[in-house]
């Protein structure tokens, strides 16, 4: 019986705790209960020039009020509101003004009593710009043959194959027999372009265009021209 009746008053101060600890849990959290909104999903990065746009589709929850964007260790912020949205429609939020190096983001959804979803984190996202602009270099003519004459006042220009994903094509700017101005842009798949109306001594500033990655919003033009004379 002693036994039996030990037992009993253990269990009541084991009871007793733990009614203690719950108490405790819902004064931290003043007596509300913890709701965590839905999340989105497919997020997706585009870089640009100091610029980055993240887009995603929203999350089916239909409580969701807005969207709150976190960067630069939690300095920066974005608000958006969620305006409601099919879980196939696209969102998107675009952030300037960023320094050329390595950022990383989060992305929260939230209710309108404050409540955020777990952060969803964008890390190791590449800033370009003036670094990066300061690297590229004019698409080359071949070495062997730059060009040939192949009409009167008509040349062809030959070129060395380039990187046919980042090159966004190369101009050529030049003065015809007029005097007016003319710009020839060369693909960055084709390898040969045509100058036409252009007498020897007619001269040609090259200069091209590059994306620093797939699906940039941005294209980076190269700082100078090369210039080329046509004899």
């Amino acid at each position: 019986m002693k036994t039996y009746i030990t037992a009993i008053i253990a269990a009541a101060f084991l009871l007793g705790g733990c009614m203690k600890e719950a108490s405790n849990f819902r004064e931290l959290l003043d007596e509300r209960e913890i709701t965590y909104p839905g999340p989105v999903s497919n997020i997706k990065i585009y870089q640009g020039n100091l610029r980055v746009k993240i887009q995603w589709n929203p999350s089916p929850d239909p409580s969701i009020h807005q969207y709150i964007l976190y960067w630069n260790n939690k300095g920066d912020s974005l608000l958006m509101p969620a305006g409601g949205g099919k879980t196939s429609d696209t969102v998107s939020a675009v952030v300037s003004g960023l320094l050329e190096y390595v950022q990383n983001f989060t992305l929260y959804t939230a209710d309108a009593k404050g409540n955020r979803s777990i952060g969803q984190s964008i890390s190791g996202v590449r800033m370009y710009g003036p670094l990066y602009n300061s690297s590229l270099t004019n698409r080359l003519l071949r070495a062997e043959t730059p060009y040939d004459s192949t009409g009167p006042d008509q040349y062809t220009l030959y070129f060395e194959t380039t990187d046919t994903t980042l090159g966004a094509g190369t101009s050529l700017t030049y003065l015809d027999a007029g005097q007016q101005l003319k710009t020839v842009v060369v693909d960055s798949r084709s390898d040969q372009a045509v100058i036409d109306q252009a007498p020897a001594g007619t001269k040609v500033a090259v200069r091209s265009s590059y994306i620093p990655v797939k699906n940039a919003i941005d294209t980076f033009r190269v700082t100078y021209s090369d210039t080329l004379t046509l004899n």
